[in-house]
């Protein structure tokens, strides 16, 4: 990065390129400078965006104290600015941030947002991703059962599901149909 570079939406342009180019260490400097860019312009919803794709790139590069920090308060700023999508997403990353700390219940509930959240946007493809790791967080916290329901809604919610998702769905009822349910 040059230090000719000031505008926040180019550096955001950097970062994005830097992490798609898979330049992890770049792209996470330049989303804190453009984090910050957006802050002294008074920026909240664009820093609160920037943070959260920073939440991104630290969990990738296993560092999930910071990508913790990064990704708090983010989701509040989205709800409050009315931004469902970005809630939505910075919820997923949050979880995903939490869930690599091993704040389990933490994650759990953060992941239960954003999965409602995308249900209501109409958001199937975040909504079936969130709903699954959600699914494999409730397996970790020993309740298969629920991981199971879990499971099925989120394959449930296809409209056009695929061949290995429709063979999921089925093998998924088996457990419910000995069970009476």
């Amino acid at each position: 990065m040059t230090s000719e570079i000031s505008s926040p939406n180019e550096l955001e342009r950097l970062a994005l390129n830097a992490f798609r180019e898979n330049r992890l260490d770049e792209a996470i400097q330049a989303f804190t400078t453009a984090r910050q860019a957006f802050l002294a312009e008074g920026n909240e919803v664009k820093a609160a965006e920037m943070a959260s794709s920073l939440s991104v790139v630290l969990l990738k590069t296993k560092r999930p104290e910071e990508a913790l920090e990064a990704a708090t308060g983010a989701p509040e700023i989205f709800i409050q600015s009315g931004e469902e999508t970005l809630a939505a997403q910075a919820l997923g990353n949050l979880g995903s941030a939490l869930e690599a700390c091993g704040e389990l219940k933490g994650a759990e509930e953060a992941y239960r947002q954003a999965a409602e959240l995308f249900e209501n946007l109409g958001d199937t493809e975040h909504h079936r991703y969130t709903m699954q790791s959600l699914s494999h967080l409730q397996l970790r916290l020993g309740r298969p059962l629920e991981a199971l329901g879990t499971m099925q809604h989120s394959l449930d919610s296809q409209s056009r599901p695929g061949v290995r998702d429709r063979l999921l769905r089925c093998l998924l009822k088996l457990p419910n149909r000995f069970l009476g349910r």
